[in-house]
């Protein structure tokens, strides 16, 4: 796939940081309904806590230690390891009295795609180091590729294991009616579901490769490729449908409250953020934090020095990731511009990827991942049983950059009251792009079938540029993963909650951001508004929350 880095568009101070993706690529799209049975939905818990407790020990097998000292190996030595496994698992789930060696099989394809879900996790780093290098780029992609086929047969076989009621409890939790009425057909196999998934996987980086061949096509002018994404989307659009399109996300709202939100967002946040835009220009320092920004080597330490004021868990994470240096931080034109976080599921606990450009918004960068970071610590979410839910793992990241601002007086100096409105003005902008480019979506996407690419651009233009003048093609997102963008927005809603607590009960604010940060943001259960209330958010979701909210802010930056 022919990968860039991602362009800063606009200026430094109003670039939403939901241009630049937290996660370099996500592969697990399947929706809680092609994943868990209503059984297990009943049963399963949701904070990390309750899953380190259950979390099932793994099978003592003789070569585990080999397993966890492999480095890099081939995509095929990876294949035929997953293809063993399961077709040992075929086997042993058609003989009676075999339980342990079907539990056994079991472990082992967990356990495989833990490790091929890590592997890419870890050749990432080396991809974004030496990015638009197609070396690196073919490793990271065959990796995918090699995840994508090994989730695929293993629901095969878990399907086919169900089908023997000896065995069905063993793996109920792993299979959906979706998946065994399609895995039923007699005509079904292995290398045939291998197959698929190579063409799907090879379908999917048809489309992206395509899009970033217009976007960095410099014969193309902002206009032309314009036009020609605008072809392209509406091509991509025909893999997706109204009634489904949020069901990747495990979401529980719709996008018709998307569209009857954004109204009220597009209303109240533009003119709260014309009035904190104005305070940030009345200062004194402004230019200061534009021409001479505070810039720290190293922003992790930084995190590191001011953990133990929060907690004692925030400090063990920022000393893990210290100590262990579990974070890469690229500088210059040869590095991906953008910043993410890696789960990597056989350490529990994730790494870092961030891209120091050396502006004002590099500790931000940093706390923002970090916050991935500390939600992934302890989750022992197995990676086939992952249905991650982007909404809740953004309020992780953007919650922690509220709760750090009370460190700024003594960070910034007297930089720190801008700093505060350069953060609340990203805040903002992720809510108002976010809602933007969802009800953007929503709507080509209900009336792809009487719109040229024309329209297309002057819908997008209409909805989204105005706002925040981005061209159409500009949002890789859309392309990469239609439906994703608004989790940007309704995270930020609700991190402004914790905001909003910040400002008046630095301890309650803290307090709500570690229950949000306990909660497994990949379980197939975790719902978005129902977690929030679970944690003791407000009802975000609303337009008298919005409406609120663009009040206080108002009155925070006629305060300064």
């Amino acid at each position: 796939m022919h990968k860039y880095r991602i362009i800063a568009f606009i200026s430094a101070l109003t670039i939403p940081l939901s241009l630049t993706s937290c996660r370099l690529r996500d592969f697990s799209k399947k929706s809680d309904s092609e994943k868990k049975t209503s059984e297990e939905s009943e049963e399963e818990t949701e904070t990390k806590a309750s899953k380190k407790s259950k979390k099932s020990d793994r099978s003592e097998k003789d070569d585990e230690s080999d397993k966890s000292e492999k480095t890099e190996t081939s995509s095929s030595d990876d294949l035929d390891e997953i293809r063993e496994h399961v077709q040992n698992l075929l086997n042993d789930s058609k003989e009676s009295d075999n339980e342990d060696s079907v539990k056994r099989d079991i472990e082992d394809i967990l356990y495989d795609i833990d490790y091929l879900y890590e592997q890419q996790s870890l050749l990432s780093r080396d991809y974004t180091l030496n990015w638009g290098d197609e070396e690196y780029e073919d490793k990271y992609d065959a990796a995918g590729e090699t995840l994508s086929i090994a989730m695929n047969l293993a629901e095969y076989a878990f399907c086919k294991c169900y089908e023997n009621k000896e065995y069905a409890e063993l793996v109920k939790q792993y299979v959906s009616e979706d998946y065994t009425d399609q895995f039923s057909d007699s005509s079904m196999n292995l290398k045939r579901i291998e197959g698929y998934t190579r063409v799907d996987f090879e379908i999917m980086d048809d489309y992206l490769d395509r899009y970033y061949d217009i976007a960095y096509d410099d014969s193309l002018d902002d206009d032309e490729k314009d036009i020609k994404c605008a072809e392209l989307y509406l091509e991509l659009l025909n893999e997706y449908d109204t009634e489904t399109f949020y069901d990747g996300f495990n979401r529980d709202y719709s996008p018709e409250l998307i569209l009857e939100l954004s109204e009220t967002v597009r209303d109240e946040m533009l003119d709260a953020e014309d009035e904190v835009l104005d305070a940030f220009r009345d200062m004194d320092d402004y230019e200061d934090v534009l021409d001479d920004p505070v810039l720290f080597d190293d922003p992790f330490t930084t995190i590191l020095e001011y953990s133990p004021e929060l907690s004692d868990d925030i400090e063990d994470a920022a000393k893990l990731i210290t100590d262990e240096k579990l974070y890469t931080i690229g500088t210059g034109d040869d590095t991906y511009s953008g910043s993410y976080t890696e789960f990597l599921p056989l350490e529990d606990h994730g790494e870092i990827y961030m891209h120091d450009s050396e502006d004002l918004y590099t500790l931000s960068t940093a706390v923002h991942e970090f916050g991935h970071f500390y939600a992934y610590m302890d989750d022992t979410s197995p990676v086939f049983s992952m249905s991650s839910n982007v909404d809740i793992a953004e309020i992780q990241s953007q919650g922690f950059e509220c709760i750090f601002t009370r460190f700024y007086d003594d960070i910034y100096g007297k930089q720190a009251d801008a700093m505060k409105l350069v953060n609340l003005v990203s805040l903002i902008d992720s809510v108002t792009s976010g809602f933007a480019v969802g009800e953007f979506e929503y709507t080509v996407l209900k009336n792809r079938d009487e719109l040229t690419p024309e329209e297309v651009v002057e819908k997008f233009d209409e909805i989204v540029g105005d706002q925040t003048n981005f061209h159409f093609w500009y949002v890789s997102h859309m392309f990469e993963q239609p439906g994703y963008y608004i989790s940007y927005g309704v995270s930020a809603l609700a991190a402004f909650d914790i905001w909003r607590d910040e400002q008046k009960d630095e301890d309650a604010a803290l307090e709500k951001y570690e229950r949000i940060a306990d909660i497994s943001s990949m379980s197939s259960q975790c719902k978005f508004q129902e977690t929030l209330e679970e944690c003791g958010f407000e009802n975000v979701m609303s337009k008298e929350y919005i409406s609120e909210l663009a009040d206080e802010i108002i009155d925070y930056a006629k305060s300064l």
